[in-house]
């Protein structure tokens, strides 16, 4: 039989349902908020990089791609057509300087120095030979013109006499006029002669120019064969490093061919190319930073090649610390040619949001908040960007990549 519930067990239900909707009411308006939470737009503090806007000089450049390359490099090539007979050295050894690299065959050279030697001593002796023979023609026509001179000063006298003679009655006129005819006749004659010895003296002079130009250039060709059997000795210019050698024994090698690459891998510049259309801003004596890892270098444009090819500068940067520990051979390198410097300027850090001078669309944080706002940029160098307009001195700007939410214009900012 069912009994009637007392008032205080009635009113104690009561209470435990209005609690229990109590709390499903309070659990559903937190699971409400979370999810709004949840599906509200926002991004996390700790996921993005940002960057206070300041004042501050900035150098403005151009960034390159570089290499590293040794300071100095040299080719050695083979001074004659010949064939490698031995090889002393391998890629890579350290070279002292004047120490023998390669041997090469010399058989046909020593040949070629020898005949040019019997063809200088030949020339030699033609030499002495036209000399002592011009000396003896023009010594004898010295004597013959004293000789000459004695017979016109006894002609001179015996014209004196016969002149003299015809005075007291004992000469004839005719005795005279033939002594003068003698006396004239020899005169001509030894200004016939002075005439001879001059010309036989300015033609010996010429014939011996000739012979001592055929001479020296004899002599040029000699020492250039003698240089060359010097130089067929493969040497190393200098304590270097032995970069690269041809190691193909008994191969035949022409006159001119690559026979070993020595490098001074202690000293090193950087190879650098940019684009064409940078050309204006890449001037010798330009200040440069290179960046290789997390080391920074300081540098000047040394060499601009004139020349484009694909569409590409080259030019050198000579490093101020050309011996740092983190230069290797070929290692690739960023380089940032400064053109241009600003003082007080607004700026930014740079990153991979900047694609060159024009309008953007920034994020900028206020509180919780991050709105979209359009921003002018101008130049750049490696580490700030410049900007124009659209953001003031001590705003917090985000620097990341924030291409998927660009339909967004307000974000929440969780930290």
């Amino acid at each position: 039989m069912n009994r009637k519930l007392s008032p205080e067990v009635i009113k104690k239900r009561k209470r435990k349902f209005i609690l229990k909707l109590a709390f499903i009411g309070i659990a559903t308006i937190m699971v409400m908020i979370f999810l709004v939470n949840i599906l509200r737009s926002g991004i996390s503090y700790d996921s993005i990089y940002t960057s206070e806007v300041d004042k501050g000089t900035l150098e403005i450049s151009v960034s390159a791609t570089g290499k590293v390359v040794p300071l100095s490099e040299e080719v050695i090539v083979s001074p004659v057509a010949t064939r490698i007979l031995e090889v002393y050295k391998k890629a890579g050894e350290q070279l002292e300087e004047g120490e023998v690299i390669i041997k090469l065959d010399l058989e046909t050279v020593n040949a070629d120095v020898e005949k040019q030697k019997d063809e200088l001593a030949m020339k030699r002796y033609q030499l002495d030979q036209q000399r002592r023979a011009s000396e003896s023609q023009l010594a004898d026509l010295e004597m013959q013109i004293e000789i000459d001179e004695m017979k016109i000063r006894r002609m001179e006298i015996l014209l004196r006499n016969e002149v003299f003679l015809d005075s007291i009655g004992a000469g004839t006129s005719d005795k005279i006029k033939q002594a003068e005819l003698e006396y004239e006749v020899e005169k001509l004659k030894l200004k016939q002669l002075k005439l001879k010895y001059i010309n036989q003296k300015q033609n010996a002079e010429a014939d011996r120019k000739v012979m001592e130009l055929d001479y020296n250039i004899a002599l040029k060709n000699s020492d250039l064969k003698n240089k060359m059997m010097s130089d067929a000795q493969i040497r190393s210019p200098r304590t270097n490093i032995l970069k690269w050698v041809n190691d193909q024994v008994g191969v035949r090698v022409p006159e001119g061919a690559e026979l070993a690459i020595v490098s001074d891998l202690s000293h090193f510049k950087i190879d650098a190319d940019i684009s064409d259309s940078y050309g204006d801003k890449i001037l010798s004596g330009n200040k440069v930073i290179v960046k290789t890892g997390n080391q920074e270098l300081t540098g000047v444009v040394g060499n601009v090649v004139p020349s484009v090819k694909d569409g590409m500068i080259n030019f050198t940067v000579l490093l101020d610390n050309n011996e740092h520990e983190s230069l290797r051979p070929g290692l690739k390198v960023e380089v940032y040619v400064i053109n241009a410097i600003q003082e007080e300027a607004l700026r930014i850090a740079n990153r991979s949001y900047y694609k060159g001078p024009g309008e953007y669309d920034l994020w900028v944080i206020q509180g919780q908040e991050a709105i979209k706002r359009q921003v002018e940029l101008g130049e750049s160098n490696y580490r700030y960007v410049e900007v124009k307009e659209g953001l003031n001195a001590g705003e917090i700007v985000i620097i990341s990549d924030m291409s998927a939410l660009k339909e967004k214009n307000k974000l929440k900012v969780r930290k």
